[in-house]
């Protein structure tokens, strides 16, 4: 399932708010929901709330009340498509006496199949065979993502079999959990059969003996392909990298600690303890082995603030890392990065802003039809220095010093330029000036003659 608009008549500061998240007109994929959004605005323009409203609509994957009331979530309506399917939906809750524990249920409106008006019972056949396949439907990445590597085996969950994963309720670390297991089972197998080997080895005389040993070995390892080799493929290699670091793939067996671990380590080959991991790494390790572990298909998948903690070179990539891990899933994510910001398309970018009642509406980076061809800015093509002022409405990007630094060298310049064409640049006083002016150059990061 992907989203095709949200229209929210009142909640919180959303007023009549239409968002229509389809590719435009000229585009390749125009008509289609767009499979990735990035939602930016000001503090307190609700962009937690809108990535929380979406997956509630879509799945029922948080509880209402984190956003509003019955009453105002009851109007918003929430436009998708699934299959060949395209319709509309809203969420209703069931009249009960005990308000803290209202049932939800879906009230669906128009339902199209290829363009044709269907049947309410046929699509909602479809739908429930739809869902039936589709574990999960929803994965929550919150901004406070906890990053502990420890669990207590109490409090495990088996994610695989989970509709809606909300990693504000469940902790991140049970991936890392499920993922330690499979890689225990993994090596204890490989040490079974290494003592085989150094058995055969202690009592056999024919060297066909260890030969054949050893061959088990190799047709095991050929048939039985190493969990924490496919990790550091697929998955954490291409991140650690930035950090200097990668996943240790060879077994050093020197006792039971070392068995059933992922272990990171340097360039070097030194071990780093999960305790001196620093948040950052951390945090690209748990936000991306469980896309790795579940490998979402058709999923919904909303993270707010993926650029904590990390360095501006790993932001560049992030995005695109994600959606590699995933197969036909739509991504939300909502950031303050200018970086993040810059990976996307300028009709993927909903960005959020403060009317002069403070009710929030969506600034448009198009004019007239929406259409590819009359979209005025494009975040990619764009410097970080431009993204701020055009895309974040960030008037001015310099600092009162570094202003005045550049009235300063301004003036040096043109006293340089006086003294040059008088011959006196040679004078202490000239010699001075020259100094003054390389100094703040430098510190400006400007070129100097």
């Amino acid at each position: 399932m992907k989203v095709r608009s949200i229209t929210i008549p009142d909640l919180h500061h959303f007023k009549d708010l239409h968002l229509d998240l389809t590719y435009p007109a000229g585009h390749p994929k125009a008509g289609k929901a767009l499979d990735k959004v990035c939602i930016i605005g000001q503090s307190g323009t609700g962009k937690t709330t809108l990535l929380k409203l979406i997956s509630v609509i879509s799945h029922r994957s948080h509880s209402y009340n984190e956003i509003g009331s019955m009453a105002q979530i009851e109007q918003v309506t929430l436009g998708f498509e699934f299959e060949d399917f395209i319709a509309s939906k809203r969420i209703g809750f069931e009249d009960e006496s005990d308000q803290g524990k209202k049932k939800t249920s879906y009230y669906w409106n128009t339902i199209y199949q290829n363009g044709t008006e269907v049947e309410f019972e046929n699509a909602v056949s479809k739908w429930i065979s739809y869902t039936d396949v589709i574990k999960p439907a929803t994965i929550y990445f919150p901004a406070d993502l906890d990053y502990k590597l420890e669990v207590e085996h109490d409090d495990l969950l088996d994610l695989q079999d989970l509709f809606n994963i909300d990693f504000s309720s469940y902790s991140a670390v049970n991936t890392w959990t499920i993922i330690l297991n499979k890689i225990q089972k993994y090596q204890e197998e490989e040490i079974k059969i290494r003592q085989e080997i150094s058995h055969i080895a202690e009592k056999a005389t024919d060297i066909k003996a260890i030969q054949k040993a050893v061959k088990k070995l190799e047709k095991w390892r050929n048939e039985t392909p190493s969990p924490v080799q496919d990790i550091a493929d697929k998955c954490l290699d291409p991140l650690l990298k930035n950090f200097g670091l990668r996943v240790k793939t060879k077994l050093d067996f020197q006792g039971k600690d070392d068995i059933g671990f992922l272990k990171i380590e340097d360039f070097a080959g030194n071990e780093v303890p999960n305790g001196l991991l620093s948040t950052g790494t951390k945090q690209v390790m748990l936000s991306a082995l469980p896309l790795y572990l579940l490998q979402p298909n058709k999923c919904q998948i909303l993270y707010d603030e993926p650029e904590r903690s990390l360095y501006p070179d790993l932001q560049r990539t992030i995005i695109d890392y994600y959606l590699s891990l995933t197969t036909d899933s739509q991504f939300f994510f909502s950031t303050h990065s200018p970086i993040i910001a810059s990976s996307f398309e300028p009709w993927e970018i909903v960005e959020l802003k403060f009317d002069k009642n403070w009710n929030i509406y969506r600034d448009l980076y198009y004019e007239g039809e929406n259409h590819v061809d009359n979209y005025f800015v494009d975040p990619r093509y764009l410097d970080y220095d431009l993204i701020l002022k055009k895309i974040f409405d960030l008037d001015d990007t310099s600092t009162d010093m570094r202003t005045e630094a550049i009235v300063e060298l301004t003036m040096l310049k043109n006293q340089i330029d006086t003294l040059k064409e008088k011959g006196r640049l040679k004078t202490p006083k000239a010699k001075e000036i020259v100094t003054r002016y390389k100094v703040l150059a430098q510190k400006l990061a400007w070129k100097t003659e």
